[in-house]
């Protein structure tokens, strides 16, 4: 035992000799440091000499330990002319800066797992600034070079600068307004270390730019030995002491560092104790090391799962506050800001800002529930959601979250009314065959013997009457059969190029009588109106849309119809309006009115409109209602202009 004792301190003896043998072939590298950005890197004054100390500059001293060689800081302050050096080749390595600048000055990049959170500094005497939205007006310094994320984008206006510390100081005497700091670490160093007054750090993080060693390509076998090395500084947690150093609270290091002078006292036992239990701390530092990157790396794949679902994916809790949306979410609907403070009902339509508050209730109550509802989409427009929910237990014991999965169904509800629709058709085209082929036949005898019977002599008035509603109901159920074979079946049209002042006109001497075309007043331009279309269905869009007018008003009130040109150049309509005092449509009933065997009039078959609306879309139009109950109702037809060089 005595003797493994004193060859371990002869041991110990001759390793300074034996490195200091060893560093006259020591390899030499340039490190470029930016010597005013404390903590990382910044002059200061030590032992009478002064120097560059600071995160950087410890992690490369350790670095080159590791690498058997030796470090030569260059404390350069200008970020640009740092680049245009490791270019030249005069700096072999960078510091410390973003991959972006690696990719733009070719050299390898080696991550070291911190970042540079970018933040608002602002004088305080404008408080009203606490995002990029609010810099409208202000007086904005920022700094030349900068890694800045992509979501930092500032205007023309802005001051640029190349030292933090006298961005601060302008903003701190209020030359500045705002000052958007690259890196939040250096900023808070910089105003507690020159105790730099008048100033607020305002809002939220902006943004990150994680940072990594750069290292020139011309010499190839320097980038893996760096890269080695820092693994090895991560292994036995050197890396995380020295962060904790400069950007946390203090560590055994530095204690030990700090009274050094008092530990060289220290006996060979002790050392020999001591050794036994840093190897301990480091293997046990490694296995816990080894289980917190398995839960990371778990946590990573069920994070990855939630951000990459096709569903829209909520964590939420009893009030409806969204504590957090994965990324499928946060791109479909319209998120306002700040996103902290983002609640379920203002993500929903104002109609359904209710049932969201019962849905979420039915939800903790029953433990599960499922939902459709409409949400904003990120345009702004109405979006139909399917939502299920089922609570799960929160990072408190006593309280509850629920997880919500909604997915986007306005595409699928669109096929499911078009398969309604497309049923409703075939239903027509069965019922059209069967009654075209069983009531005209009788129709047309009925209709003859009524019109034999009318020249008959010696016929009284009432004779008559019952013989001309005779004649006048037959002719109604055959229209009706005719409406339904041509809904059914609708045949093809002769489109033309057709005047729209023409078109109405002509489609008034279909009346009839005399007194039904005074009823109805004309407001149509000068100017000739075209479009392009089937007359003959055209006027028989007109002829529907007047008769349901005439229907629902008094033989004395006027029924209006105008046509103006609507839109812009490019995208020109044709805009024709019947409008009535008549009594009106109710509001849930405006779109209903164009749906088959839909009427609100007692004898009706609800054909009329359906079939109104099926012509005017064979002509590229579109066809919509405004109304009120007493007050009258206004059709508006749209259709594309034609353009008279067309015609």
């Amino acid at each position: 035992m005595r003797r493994a004792v004193t060859l371990f301190l002869f041991f110990l003896f001759l390793l300074p000799v034996i490195f200091q043998g060893q560093a006259f072939a020591r390899p030499v590298y340039h490190v470029g440091t930016r010597a005013i950005s404390p903590p990382f890197s910044f002059l200061a004054v030590k032992d009478g000499k002064q120097g560059v100390r600071g995160y950087s500059v410890d992690e490369m001293v350790m670095l080159g330990k590791l690498m058997g060689a030796d470090m030569e800081f260059r404390a350069i302050h200008d970020l640009d002319k740092r680049r245009e050096l490791f270019t030249k080749g005069t700096v072999d390595i960078l510091a410390h800066d973003s991959e972006e600048t690696a990719r733009e000055l070719d050299a390898v990049w080696i991550p070291v797992g911190i970042s540079l959170r970018h933040h608002l500094y602002v004088n305080q005497n404008c408080r009203s600034v606490t995002c990029l939205r609010d810099l409208d007006n202000k007086k904005v310094v920022a700094i030349t070079s900068a890694p800045y994320s992509q979501e930092i984008q500032l205007g023309d206006d802005v001051i640029w600068l190349s030292s933090p510390l006298e961005a601060l100081t302008m903003v701190s005497q209020g030359v500045m307004d705002v000052f958007v700091a690259p890196s939040e670490r250096v900023a808070d160093d910089l105003i507690d270390r020159y105790q730099i007054p008048n100033i607020l750090k305002k809002g939220v993080v902006l943004g990150e730019s994680p940072l990594g060693i750069l290292v020139s390509r011309k010499d190839p076998d320097l980038a893996p030995k760096i890269q080695a090395a820092f693994h090895r500084l991560q292994e036995v947690g050197l890396a995380d002491q020295l962060q904790d150093k400069w950007f946390g609270k203090p560590t055994i290091t530095d204690g030990i560092r700090h009274y050094a002078k008092y530990v060289a006292i220290v006996s060979a036992a002790a050392g020999i104790i001591f050794i036994a239990i840093v190897v301990w701390n480091v293997s046990l530092k490694r296995r816990v090391d080894r289980v917190t990157q398995d839960l990371r790396r778990t946590e990573q794949r069920y994070r990855d799962l939630i951000e990459s679902s096709p569903d829209m994916i909520f964590l939420v809790n009893e009030e409806g506050h969204v504590l957090h949306a994965n990324e499928r979410a946060r791109h479909s609907l319209r998120f306002p800001l700040p996103r902290d403070e983002v609640y379920l009902q203002q993500l929903t339509t104002r109609e359904y800002s209710d049932e969201i508050g019962a849905f979420l209730k039915k939800v903790f109550n029953d433990g599960c529930d499922k939902h459709e509802l409409e949400m904003i989409g990120a345009t702004g427009q109405p979006m139909e959601v399917e939502v299920a929910g089922r609570i799960i237990q929160g990072p408190v014991r006593t309280q509850l979250l629920a997880c919500l999965f909604a997915r986007n169904v306005t595409e699928r509800n669109r096929m499911e009314e078009e398969l309604i629709q497309s049923e409703r058709l075939g239903i027509i085209g069965k019922m059209a065959a069967s009654l075209a082929h069983e009531i005209n036949n009788p129709l047309g005898v009925i209709q003859a013997n009524a019109e034999d019977l009318m020249f008959e002599e010696g016929l009284t008035p009432d004779v008559k009457d019952g013989l001309l509603a005779v004649q006048r109901n037959a002719i109604r159920a055959g229209e009706i059969t005719k409406g339904l074979l041509e809904a059914a079946t609708p045949k093809p049209m002769s489109m033309g190029v057709v005047e729209v002042g023409n078109l109405v006109r002509d489609s008034l001497t279909l009346l009839g009588s005399r007194r039904k075309r005074e009823r109805v007043e004309l407001e149509l331009p000068e100017e000739s109106l075209h479009i392009r279309g089937d007359e003959r269905a055209l006027q028989q869009v007109l002829m529907n849309l007047i008769f349901n007018s005439m229907a629902v008003t008094g033989e004395d009130e006027l029924i209006r119809i105008r046509a103006v040109k609507a839109g812009e150049d490019g995208d020109e309509t044709v805009r024709i309006v019947v409008s009535d005092n008549g009594t009106g449509i109710a509001r849930p009933n405006l779109t209903q009115v164009f749906e088959p065997f839909f009427s609100s009039r007692k004898g009706g078959f609800g054909l009329g409109l359906f079939i109104t609306r099926r012509m005017v879309e064979r002509h590229d139009g579109l066809i919509f209602a405004e109304s009120e109950p007493g007050k009258g109702t206004c059709m508006y037809l749209e259709f594309p202009s034609v353009h008279a060089k067309e015609t």
